[in-house]
Formats: C-alpha cells, structure tokens, sequence
C-alpha cells in the first residue's frame, strides 16, 4: 500500500507539471490507437530501431557489459545511491503505472481539452504500442541478469528473457510523454528527459540489469512515445497550397519530417 500511495502521488505530480507546462495536446484520442501502429512500424522507424540494437548489442555481447557493471558496482554503489534506487524503482512498476496512466487518460472523456486526460492518454497509448515488441524483444535477446547464477549479458534468443529491461520501459513512458508534451516549455523538458532515466539506471544500480538492457529498455519507451505523438500531431508529410502575390501566382509545397 506504501509503494501504490507513493505512486498516486508520483502520477499527481507528473500531472501536474504537464497542465503547468502544456500548451494545446487534445489531438490525442481512443479512435486512432489502432493507427498509432503504422507510424511505429514505418521502415524508417524500424531501420532506427534495428540500428540503435545493433550498437547497444556490441555492448551486450562483449566484455564490455560486465566490465561496467563491475565498475560501478564496485566503486560507485553506496547505501545513498541505493535509497535513490529504491525510490526510482517504483515509477517502473507496471502494476501501479499502467492503471493510474489509464485512470488518468478517463479525464478526457470528461473534457477533451484536459491536459492531465491527454497526458494519460499519450502514456496509455504508448504502454499499448510498445509493451508487445518489447516482450518480444527480451525473449529474442534472450539475456540474463548480472544477479543471474547461470548466463550474461550475451544474447542467446529463447534462452532467457532479461535482454530488454520492463521496468526501465515502463518508468519512462510518462516522462517522455510530459517532454513532448512540454516542448515550448524547455527547462520543463530537459528535466523530464532526465528524469525518464532514473529508474534504468535504478535496475542497474540494484545489479538487476546490465547497462545494455537498461538502455533498450529507454529506447523501447522513447521510440513509443514518439511513435504516438509523430502520429498525433500529423509531423510528416508534404502540403501543396495555391499562393498568391502582389503582381503573381504560384504554388507553394511544404515538407515536414
């Protein structure tokens, strides 16, 4: 009950910042969830995605991975940096996040132009489109846990299912929501950036998790999360429109990416 009050309150004061900080969000809405899906699995987004695996891979599948995580373990690890663990850990846990992110986003339907209802509703949204591939994801992997008697770090498809971190997925989908909610408000943004990677570094501060898996965790949550709001506000694409001048005509195309 503890862990659950201080998660009420943790979403209360994301909620918070995100009506202090927004300007105008309400294109978020239940009727295109399902359309969210064809802006996260466009070929560029894939071809990001399988790159950015590839580069954090050559870390979890050398020497490297372990190396850090004895490093820090050793000479960075303190009862204070675990308190702040401790803490950060809670903003990861799917079973408190998820059903206040979806109580959340229940405001909207009483007034779509509720800020805290459009916060829920992007983090929501980017729970529905990114837990399934990075389910898949940890199964590939297939990596262990550095706590883990048997295995690494290493990816062996099938062979475990810790290759990607949940906890760091789900800590920092409302935190990149709030950010990209908040991008006329900068400082407000950058801060929320930062606190998006609390609970990663959590995992591998409590030796839960390596560097790596902590970083495609991240990953996961930030692709989402751009997936929804790249799809929300229509930021692609070409526009063709009739001008006309003093003394002419003309046609004008536009370019967004």
């Amino acid at each position: 009950m503890k862990c659950f009050c201080q998660a009420v309150v943790a979403a209360l004061l994301w909620s918070s910042a995100a009506v202090m900080a927004a300007d105008h969000v309400n294109f978020l809405s239940w009727e295109n969830v399902s359309e969210n899906s064809s802006q996260f699995y466009t070929s560029e987004r894939l071809s990001r995605m399988g790159m950015g695996f590839l580069s954090v891979g050559v870390l979890a599948n050398t020497a490297a991975d372990q190396q850090i995580q004895d490093w820090y373990q050793t000479d960075i690890r303190n009862k204070k940096t675990d308190d702040w663990a401790k803490r950060a850990k809670w903003f990861g846990e799917g079973e408190y996040l998820l059903p206040l992110t979806l109580l959340a986003s229940g405001l909207a339907y009483h007034n779509t132009e509720s800020l805290v209802g459009q916060w829920g509703l992007g983090a929501t949204h980017a729970y529905l489109l990114g837990l399934p591939p990075m389910w898949s994801m940890q199964y590939m992997s297939g990596g262990s846990r550095p706590s883990d008697a048997v295995g690494d770090s290493h990816w062996q498809p099938t062979q475990d299912d810790n290759g990607v971190s949940g906890h760091a997925f789900v800590g920092a989908v409302p935190f990149l929501t709030l950010a990209k909610m908040a991008e006329n408000q900068k400082p407000l943004q950058v801060l929320a950036y930062a606190l998006s990677v609390l609970t990663a570094w959590s995992r591998v501060n409590d030796n839960a998790h390596y560097t790596s898996q902590a970083i495609l965790g991240w990953y996961m949550a930030y692709e989402s999360v751009d997936a929804v709001f790249t799809r929300s506000t229509g930021d692609t694409g070409v526009t063709v429109s009739g001008g006309v001048l003093s003394q002419a005509y003309g046609v004008e195309m536009r370019v967004q990416w």
